[in-house]
This record gives structure tokens, sequence and C-alpha cells, in this order.
């Protein structure tokens, strides 16, 4: 059973896991995978009076704004914060970079995660993973028409620092910062960030 909230000025996703119920492993995001596994309950963000939903059930975030994630239970501290801090066009500069199939835009985010966080089951065949992905973020056109994908090579091959990068997956007791690559088909647009299918959070790009 999964239950979600927003704090005030914060959005919140509150996941209960129980015994009996609780979703099924996240994808394991790898430039070959296609399709993945669907969670079997979709957790959707319910808004406040200080959160706005966009219309496509997606909560509407500014750059610089954290979100707060709750794994453990409403009563129990939040096991996971993050923030998307600027998303901007990239230029890749690795000396064997796949060119993008539209415009290549770096999203930076930082996040962090207790040492009780718990996510989805399993990620790359380790337990209680989330992953930030582009497999998980989805792309809109300035009309709001959605974008194909927003995943390809870029991701690994378009940086010669690699290191700026954020992991593929992480677990708990994490504090990181890095950049998730996106392929999007306009240059400008909306991303949304949706681990679980439930609509997520999006930002409009570029911004600083």
């Amino acid at each position: 059973m999964n239950t979600s909230r927003i704090a005030a000025g914060t959005a919140v996703l509150v996941l209960l896991l129980t015994a009996c119920s609780g979703p099924q492993p996240q994808a394991t995001p790898t430039a070959s995978v296609a399709t993945a596994s669907t969670p079997t309950a979709t957790p959707v963000p319910t808004p406040t009076a200080t959160s706005q939903e966009n219309e496509r059930g997606q909560l509407i975030q500014k750059i610089g704004e954290a979100v707060t994630l709750y794994t453990n239970g409403y009563d129990a501290p939040p096991t996971l914060t993050f923030k998307v801090t600027s998303i901007k066009p990239i230029k890749c500069d690795a000396p064997s970079a796949t060119p993008p199939k539209g415009t290549a835009i770096a999203v930076a985010v930082e996040l962090a995660t207790s040492p009780t966080f718990s996510g989805p089951p399993q990620v790359n065949g380790q337990a209680g993973r989330i992953s930030f992905h582009p497999y998980y973020w989805r792309g809109y056109v300035p009309s709001g028409t959605p974008m194909n994908t927003v995943k390809s090579s870029v991701q690994h091959d378009c940086l010669a620092d690699t290191t700026t990068l954020l992991p593929d997956s992480f677990g708990k007791g994490e504090k990181l910062t890095g950049l998730v690559i996106l392929d999007v088909t306009t240059p400008t647009g909306e991303v949304a960030f949706d681990p679980y299918g439930g609509g997520g959070w999006v930002w409009k790009y570029p911004a600083a």
C-alpha cells in the first residue's frame, strides 16, 4: 500500500511498504533496455495549497526547490531529499562522443539519503536502491506533447570527465552531487523525473 502527500513548500512522496504488498523491482537502467517492469502500486502525489500540479498530474518544481521522500512511514524521519540545481544545454567533449539526437542537457542534482533509506526492492541486482537514470525521466516539447524518450548514449559517452555524472543508482547513507545527461528533441520544454510511474516532478528547461 502506497500513500503520498506534499509537505508545505516541499514536494513529499510517501511510500508505505507492507509485508503483503510492495513495488516490483525498479528496472535495471542500461543502454540496451527498451522496456521495464512497472511497479504494482502507483503513488500519486496529492498537492496542498502551497504546491501546484499540472494537467499531467506532475508536481511543478522550481530550480533549487527540495523534494523530500519518506519510505518508512509518516511518523518516521525523511529518508531521501533531492533538488535540481540547474538545467543547461551541454556540449559533449568526450573524444568518442556520439552526437545527441536532439539537444543534450545537463540536469544538476544534489541528493542525500538517510541510513534507513530503502528504495525499490532491486536495482542492478542490489536491494534497497533507487535510480536517477534517464530511463526514469520524461520530456515534453513547449506545446506539452511528450517526447518518445530522453534516453540515449549521451548519458555515458558525452563528457570526458565522467566523474561529474550522478551514479546510475544509489542506496542508503549517501550524499551525492552530479549530472544526469538527457537527450531532448527541442531546445526548450519540460523534463519530469518519475521513478514510480505516478506523475513525479517536472521542471522547465533550460533553467539556470
